[in-house]
């Protein structure tokens, strides 16, 4: 079950490819998650929640997907549940989110470049938030308020 709640209904197509996507295992501290990657073009698809969950700065995931879905319509459909996509840059990266189900396609340059984002705002951050977790960072911004 995806952090959303979904429950995945098999292998999916790579919007790109039109190839079956290959199921991953992303492990992390809390509950893995299942992604998709092209085996091909290298672009990844995220459910619901996923990106948030595999990305390090929860700040990030969630402005791509938060409410309203901003961005223009693209041409691709979702290949998830065939909504309509909207192309949306933030943090310098652009992306396709489903405005139905709000999942996220990355073409692996995106990824790549979201990557470095996360890392080099991680790096700003200095090395004391960096060895906290966000959880507890976040804790100490609401007390310090």
């Amino acid at each position: 079950m995806s952090p959303s709640g979904d429950d995945r209904e098999g292998p999916i197509e790579c919007p790109r490819c039109a190839i079956p996507l290959k199921e991953e295992t992303v492990e992390r501290l809390g509950p893995d998650v299942q992604i998709d990657v092209c085996s091909k073009c290298g672009g990844t698809w995220y459910d619901r929640g996923e990106l948030a969950a595999v990305i390090k700065d929860r700040r990030i995931a969630n402005a791509f997907t938060e409410e309203p879905i901003k961005g223009i319509m693209g041409p691709m459909a979702c290949p998830r549940c065939g909504g309509r996509m909207r192309v949306r840059e933030d943090w310098g990266v652009e992306v396709d989110v489903c405005t139905s189900c709000k999942g996220v396609w990355l073409d692996l340059a995106e990824t790549e470049a979201l990557e470095a984002k996360v890392e080099r705002t991680l790096e700003d951050e200095g090395p004391q938030q960096k060895r906290e977790p966000a959880f507890y960072r976040a804790l100490d911004e609401f007390f310090d308020q």
